[in-house]
């Protein structure tokens, strides 16, 4: 309510004018609402660097952000890397604290080479999917055949795009026009060419400026069509038609080169030019409204000035709306009131001889409790480029629709000539968080997942049955994690029989023991349904993967360290002539077997899964339909279950009773319990019927039955409790550092290193930070990264060579 507030107060200071209307209200409730329902994080990882060999760690840092500050609402965090084919390879649970977290991924070395991705998001965020960032780093492995990139289409042509400014192009008024033009691989392409009319005669030309893009200026004419005649390198042409002039409407122009304002200029056309007098204009950034204003034509008003000075950095949405709030035009812009830091990392002490300290400081005290990360390496390893880093990311390419071509470099400085482009940029991009007229509508993406404010353990407590609820149950937890972590706990269950079991913390991988109980009575049988965790069951990669189809060559550095690396590890061994081993492959009936069960156990008269494609009512009808000469029958006191073989023997038998004998992972359980398991649980049944059964000491016949959970299940030496795996947050390492303060820089082992130094935790003492390192053997030129968020959000990128 305090947001609202103070947002309609703004709107009352702003456009007094606006009294009677509910429109401008009508903006700010449903950003206001859309903000609270449906609350955006952004994330980041920061590398130690981007290119990598086979069997060397990637050392990362993650940041979380909601509403330009550290999340408080997401804990927990998880980074994806996903191979050249989309597959993932290697994850990663994290903590959050204070928006942040570090860990380390190591590339195997029977890894392919090739272009990866790295994604790092919060499970919020999958209600957002196309929002989840992706970090393109390169792994170099000689052992391996490069990964095969996606060949473009025989037919692939390249493509040039346009954008008239504020959407669309008007019968009769001059409006600039950007563009983008990409090769056949989907990369940045020079281009020029001529703007043609229906006549073939010319009115405009154009030629791209930066990264394929630029713009022009046209005056479409009633009733006309244009044309544009693109030239791309090696004589290739395209001939595009530009979008189709409308006959009446309004044009927005932005002027965005002041540092201190932004000029908006609005033009009508001359048909039904009443219906677009009376406007409104509006300015967001990340929900908040910033500037709120009314244009009315006729009296002149057809301009306006967006103070930009005190505003945080980011992309500006401006809104051109009618009267009735209807969207007409929409322009976005960057506000660069961001920091380029670089002047805060002052060497003081450096060296670039062999093993010599070198000592950098850092300036931070416009930061106030700075979350930061620093890497220095050998400058050489790294290619030639702009990468992305923490503000290209949070503050632009997690915003809008496309792909960014070097984002970083947007952000190197804040000269005339940068802005420009990342202007452009704004122009052929559109903004992608919300749709204004949806919102205002109350039309909301769907929720598919919860916040997640700590490891949790959820499920069911059910009766017997497995599908009735139990409203009066209870869990009883025992988790033992490989961290040494013991926790002990217990839940009751909701009117839903659902229980939750939140805040539990440990890393690695913990065997968790459950029980479920009746309250209302203790003896009675229950049936438990814990619920998968998203980590646990994530596999493949169902996100879209931006596969870039050519990058730049890797340094030549490190295709020297690659190869000196081959002759080091070839230089060992000598290669064997072809070894052909053949091997039968094993029957997935016989690897259960094998995985499952015991010697005792071992031979049966018949071994059996249950078909996955089949949903069984419940064990009985498995039985039925897969053992020959069973009887399986009600009886006055449950259900029975017999061999046909032993028919007509119940008067030879001392009680009377030729029932079959269960065991439930090899332990002698009760037909009751039995009955009580839901089929989707059994991974083997084994089935007893003569000598085989009298051996387990079941004279009428025996039936084994195994759970899924490997050996887990009920398992009634752990006194009645069930146990599973369960996935807890990953188990950090430190960074080892060469100190040669401590060992003797005269020692003969080489000391050859791409990463010199990572440190994912900075120490800040009054305001100051000294990062200290040791060079290696070769290194001449350090490249020096420190990124970082504060409490208010304010965000660090620092970098410096250093040779």
């Amino acid at each position: 309510m305090t947001k609202l507030f103070f947002s309609i107060l703004l709107l009352l200071f702003t456009c007094s004018s606006f009294a009677q209307n509910t429109v401008p209200e009508k903006i700010v409730e449903a950003l206001d609402s859309f903000s609270f329902l449906r609350p955006q994080e952004k994330t980041y990882v920061q590398t130690d660097r981007n290119d990598y060999l086979a069997g060397e760690s990637i050392w990362f840092k993650t940041y979380a952000q909601l509403n330009l500050k550290p999340t408080v609402l997401s804990k927990v965090i998880y980074v994806d890397l996903v191979d050249p084919y989309g597959k993932i390879t290697e994850k990663k649970m994290l903590k959050l604290t204070d928006g942040s977290a570090n860990g380390v991924l190591d590339i195997k070395p029977e890894w392919a080479p090739g272009d990866y991705y790295l994604r790092c998001y919060t499970l919020w965020m999958l209600n957002f999917p196309q929002f989840i960032p992706e970090k393109r780093i390169r792994i170099l492995n000689y052992a391996k055949p490069a990964a095969q990139k996606p060949k473009p289409a025989a037919n692939a042509k390249p493509n040039i795009s346009f954008f008239p400014e504020g959407g669309n192009l008007v019968t009769g008024l001059k409006t600039i026009i950007a563009f983008k033009a990409l090769d056949e691989n989907g990369n940045p392409a020079a281009v020029n060419g001529e703007i043609i009319n229906a006549r073939n005669e010319k009115v405009s030309s154009f030629k791209s400026i930066h990264d394929g893009m630029g713009i022009f200026e046209i005056t479409p004419a009633a009733g006309e069509t244009y044309t544009a005649i693109a030239q791309f390198p090696g004589g290739k042409q395209r001939t595009v038609s530009l979008p189709a002039a409308k006959s009446e409407g309004i044009i927005l122009s932005v002027d965005n080169t002041n540092p201190g304002k932004t000029f908006i200029k609005v033009e009508r056309s001359e048909k039904n030019k009443d219906k677009y007098n009376n406007l409104l204009v509006s300015a967001q950034i990340n929900y908040q409204i910033v500037y709120m204003g009314k244009l009315n034509i006729d009296e002149g008003l057809d301009a306006a000035a967006i103070n930009k000075k005190t505003l945080p950095p980011g992309i500006m949405q401006i809104t051109v709306l009618s009267e009735t709030g209807q969207p007409l035009a929409e322009r976005i812009v960057f506000v660069a009131n961001h920091n380029i830091s670089n002047s805060l990392l002052v060497p003081q002490a450096v060296s670039l001889e062999k093993r010599k300290k070198n000592s950098i400081s850092f300036d931070a005290q416009e930061f106030l409790n700075l979350q930061a990360a620093v890497s220095v390496t050998n400058a050489n390893s790294e290619a030639p480029g702009y990468h992305d880093g923490i503000l290209s990311s949070l503050l632009l390419s997690g915003d809008i629709r496309g792909n960014i071509n070097e984002p970083g470099y947007y952000f190197k400085d804040k000269e005339p000539a940068t802005l420009q482009h990342l202007d452009l940029v704004m122009m052929i991009n559109g903004w992608r968080r919300y749709n204004l007229e949806e919102i205002m509508a109350n039309k909301w993406p769907p929720l598919h997942y919860p916040f997640e404010t700590s490891l949790s353990i959820t499920g069911k407590v059910l009766q017997s049955n497995g599908k009735s609820a139990l409203k009066a149950g209870k869990i009883n937890l025992m988790i033992k994690g490989e961290d040494s972590t013991n926790i002990m706990s217990e839940a009751k269950t909701n009117e839903h029989a659902v229980f939750v079991v939140d805040n539990i913390e440990f890393k690695k991988v913990a065997t968790v023991f459950y029980q479920g109980t009746n309250i209302n009575s203790p003896e009675a049988i229950v049936s438990v349904k814990i619920d998968s965790t998203y980590f646990d069951t994530l596999k493949l990669s169902s996100l879209n993967t931006n596969l870039i189809t050519a990058s730049a060559s890797p340094a030549p550095y490190l295709v020297e360290l690659l190869n000196e690396k081959q002759k080091k590890d070839t230089s060992f061994g000598k290669t064997l002539s072809e070894v052909v081993v053949k091997v039968r492959k094993r029957s997935e009936v016989d690897s259960l077997n094998a995985s499952y069960a015991t010697d005792i156990f071992y031979g049966s008269d018949q071994t059996l899964t249950l078909n996955p494609n089949i949903n069984y009512n419940d064990i009985w009808q498995f039985l039925r339909m897969s053992v020959p000469g069973i009887l399986i029958n009600p009886t006055d006191s449950g259900i029975g279950v017999k061999f046909s073989r032993y028919e007509g023997m119940d008067m030879f038998s001392v009680d009377g009773n030729a029932s079959v004998q269960f065991f439930l992972n090899e332990i002698p359980v009760s037909i009751n319990l039995i009955e009580s398991i839901d089929p989707s649980d059994i991974a083997l049944v084994k089935i007893f019927k003569g000598v085989s059964g009298i051996a387990l000491g079941a004279t009428r016949g025996a039936i084994a039955l195994y759970t899924t959970k490997g050996k887990s299940g009920r398992d009634w030496r752990q006194k009645g409790f069930d146990f599973y795996k369960r996935s807890g947050y990953a188990a950090g390492r430190d960074f080892y550092e060469m100190d040669y303060s401590k060992i003797k820089p005269e020692t003969e082992v080489s000391d050859i290193r791409t990463t010199i130094y990572w440190n994912p935790n900075i120490k800040i003492k009054d305001g100051k930070a000294t990062i200290v390192f040791y060079n290696d053997d070769v290194c001449k030129k350090f490249k020096i990264v420190i990124e970082g968020m504060d409490k208010n959000g304010k965000l660090l990128h620092a970098e410096k060579e250093i040779e």
